[in-house]
């Protein structure tokens, strides 16, 4: 499907989300069709990211439209954390 999860929300907007999970600080990496999606649905395709999972502590970082904000490359991509959370704080 390229997301995780399918948000109909109260207004009748759809939202795409993908969801990723990740001890620490470590690189994520987006597939092929993932990437693929978000170029496709761009505003109502949203990433998002939780680093230091196996802490009492975790951090969720929400991206929307990660094809617009983040680097695309051809093939899977791989986003470091420093660029994920830059991208999650503009919000």
């Amino acid at each position: 499907m390229g997301y995780d999860l399918r948000s109909h929300r109260p207004d009748g907007n759809v939202l795409y989300i993908e969801v990723k999970g990740r001890a620490g600080l470590n690189q994520i990496q987006m597939t092929e069709n993932e990437w693929r999606q978000a170029a496709n649905h761009r505003d109502k395709y949203w990433l998002y990211t939780v680093y230091h999972c196996e802490t009492q502590t975790p951090q969720l970082h929400r991206v929307p439209d990660p094809f617009g904000t983040l680097l695309a490359k051809s093939g899977g991509v791989i986003i470091t954390p420093g660029t994920l959370i830059s991208a999650a704080e503009r919000l």
